[in-house]
């Protein structure tokens, strides 16, 4: 794996699920690996970074690699409507998580394809993920309530919880089988996703389309960077504003914009993969804890609109104590990454992935003579 120097190794990204030990963020010698099957050979003491699927690849042009990633993301969220080793509740997930992946694509070069055909893509792909929301949103009580028990469970006697769970179970099964019944929903979003991958397959890939046709992508950092230092400063302004006037929604909506730059930091991988992803992980550990909040908040909101979901009311504000203590100790988590992530100002920040690129470049472009063993 290289010289003898230990091999400095960040957990990866695209594996990771809720619950999972959060990755290191490291600072020092790193080994980047193509694919999890390659930890066996790494030594025992160390700690690997794998490459994200939702990448550029090394040296590809950038609307050759935009194109791919959007058609290849899009490809996946209709497969799992068709693979019958798939249960319902994943496959909504699944189709989710992908179209926020092309949504991510879609705002790193807003300025490069237009106001129109952004708002026009961005809009379609929410709407078509809209259909969904609740069987996501029946899911996510469940897993709420579950890590509720799961955190606080050697405290509470036995059974406490049991029956709410039971109920919200319930809930989320009867919700899943009505849309699984309905007739226009899933073929709609089906439908949907189908018909934006042929607008996506025809994106004009040529560097030189944009110069000829007046659309395309160019392959210079220009065509992204307006793109990057617009979801960081938005990011950066909803922070603020999550923790002036905290609120499920204002926590909410920061949340969505880590997420948008965690993933157009995947992309970029290829500017510097170990700065880049060291990055994307912190991002993604700040969504987690954002998206443990939100789901908490949810919980509590649907049980005191539905009372009926947790009927013995002692149990009732037990569990909105115990999630409203959880939820303060995941904002002080976020708060905590999320000032060392938007320490830089929107400016520097993408000045400094600039340099990156530019580094990128000269170094494709270069060929040093190696020094002999």
């Amino acid at each position: 794996m290289g010289d003898q120097e230990t091999q400095f190794i960040i957990e990866a990204i695209g594996e990771k699920t809720r619950g999972s030990q959060p990755a290191q963020h490291y600072a020092g010698p790193v080994t980047v690996i193509q694919a999890r099957d390659r930890l066996a050979d790494a030594p025992a003491d160390a700690v690997v970074m794998v490459l994200p699927t939702f990448r550029l690849h090394a040296g590809e042009p950038l609307g050759h690699g935009l194109k791919r990633l959007g058609v290849d993301a899009i490809d996946e969220a209709i497969a799992v409507f068709y693979d019958g080793d798939v249960q319902f509740g994943e496959a909504v997930h699944t189709a989710r998580k992908s179209t926020k992946k092309v949504r991510s694509l879609l705002r790193l070069v807003r300025f490069e394809v237009g106001e129109r055909v952004y708002h026009f893509e961005n809009e379609w792909l929410r709407d078509t993920s809209r259909l969904l929301s609740a069987v996501r949103t029946s899911s996510v009580l469940v897993n709420g309530a579950q890590d509720i028990r799961d955190m606080y469970g050697p405290l509470l006697a036995d059974g406490t919880f049991d029956e709410v769970l039971k109920r919200l179970a319930a809930n989320r099964d009867r919700i899943e089988e009505r849309v699984m019944e309905d007739p226009e929903v899933v073929p709609r979003v089906v439908s949907n996703l189908e018909r934006a991958r042929g607008r996506y397959e025809s994106w004009p890939a040529d560097p030189d389309a944009r110069r000829v046709y007046g659309i395309g992508i160019r392959n210079e950092y220009r065509a992204v960077g307006p793109g990057v230092k617009a979801i960081h400063a938005r990011g950066r302004r909803e922070m603020v504003a999550a923790y002036n006037a905290p609120s499920p929604e204002s926590f909410h909506r920061w949340r969505k914009r880590v997420r948008y730059l965690g993933r157009q930091l995947e992309i970029l991988t290829p500017l510097w993969p170990e700065v880049m992803i060291g990055m994307a992980i912190t991002l993604d550990r700040i969504s987690e804890l954002l998206g443990q909040d939100h789901d908490l908040a949810e919980l509590l909101q649907t049980l005191a609109d539905r009372p009926d979901l947790c009927p013995n009311p002692l149990e009732r504000a037990l569990m909105t104590a115990l999630a409203e203590q959880r939820r303060s100790d995941l904002q002080t988590a976020a708060r905590i990454l999320g000032r060392r992530m938007y320490a830089e100002s929107p400016s520097a920040f993408a000045e400094r992935l600039g340099a990156y690129w530019e580094s990128m470049e000269l170094a494709r472009t270069t060929h040093l003579v190696s020094h002999p063993a």
